[in-house]
């Protein structure tokens, strides 16, 4: 086992793996970041959102087609489709470069956009004024992949990718336990640390507070916005952090959590998988979790 850091989908990157296993992972997820970015005019994300019927990629579709199934699980509190939002807000650039723009009151849209997804042509059309931002949830839904990968395949009995602190880990019965520690996001001291079981586990952790920026009116943004308004959250969860067995999955409910609030969201989510664990904290810094943490 060798640890190997980089950086990848503008996130620190860490893979506790084989030492042979690190270069192929590690072109699987930037060749992911090759076909998702927002801000490269060549990738698949920027042609679909300059207007179609474009032609994309096998791994466009797949990831799309995952991303839509949780739109409609999540009756549309979770969308992949608020690229056009986040441009709006500012975030229109890598995020070490986002400025302070002025920004107008989000309209609601008149009407569902629609998007047209061809399988026999391998195309995407999108409805004006509609973007498609898959964000972090790609960047889930890529590292499970990876792990699955590695695991099912039997090269790795035992490992963990870490893409900025949304991580799957696996291993054996009976084999030493990862401790995984998580960040409070308003004071410097940890939420706590978490044991993961065997098997496969992932955690993912949305905040308000890692991507976060003002506008020219003093005005505090952030990169997740809710669907249903068009503007960052504006709960009362500053950070929610989700554990269960597929990261994709984590990374949507997370999402969801920080949309609900810290009353609401364990609620709803306790209803879309009951098996999922979480960590919220609120924007006076009160945790509240149903896990225990070291």
């Amino acid at each position: 086992m060798k640890v190997l850091r980089d950086r990848v989908m503008g996130t620190d990157l860490m893979l506790a793996l084989p030492a042979r296993q690190h270069a192929a992972v590690l072109e699987w997820l930037r060749t992911v970041e090759r076909t998702f970015s927002r801000f490269d005019p060549g990738s698949d994300t920027s042609r679909v959102n300059a207007g179609g019927p474009v032609a994309v990629s096998e791994l466009f579709l797949a990831a799309l087609d995952e991303a839509c199934r949780y739109l409609d699980a999540t009756g549309g509190l979770f969308s992949p489709f608020l690229g056009a939002e986040l441009a709006r807000l500012g975030y229109d650039t890598d995020f070490a470069l986002v400025g302070t723009p002025e920004v107008a009151p989000a309209p609601l849209p008149a009407q569902a956009p629609a998007v047209h997804i061809d399988h026999d042509h391998r195309t995407v059309t999108l409805s004006p004024g509609l973007a498609v931002d898959l964000g972090g949830f790609v960047k889930g839904w890529s590292v499970q992949r990876a792990a699955q990968t590695q695991r099912e395949a039997g090269r790795v009995p035992y490992g963990m990718i870490d893409a900025g602190g949304d991580l799957v880990a696996w291993r054996p019965e009976g084999g030493r336990p990862w401790r995984i520690g998580v960040e409070h996001p308003l004071r410097e001291r940890p939420v706590g640390v978490l044991e993961l079981p065997a098997g496969t586990v992932a955690v993912a952790t949305s905040s308000v507070v890692r991507r976060s920026w003002r506008d020219r009116a003093g005005t505090v943004l952030h990169h997740i916005v809710d669907p249903r308004t068009g503007a960052p959250a504006g709960s009362d969860c500053a950070q929610a952090t989700v554990m269960t067995g597929d990261l994709a999955a984590a990374e949507v409910y997370a999402t969801c959590l920080v949309l609900l609030g810290t009353r609401e969201g364990p609620q709803w989510l306790a209803g879309q998988d009951p098996d999922a664990r979480w960590i919220t904290v609120d924007r006076d810094g009160r945790v509240r979790s149903s896990v225990a943490t070291a």
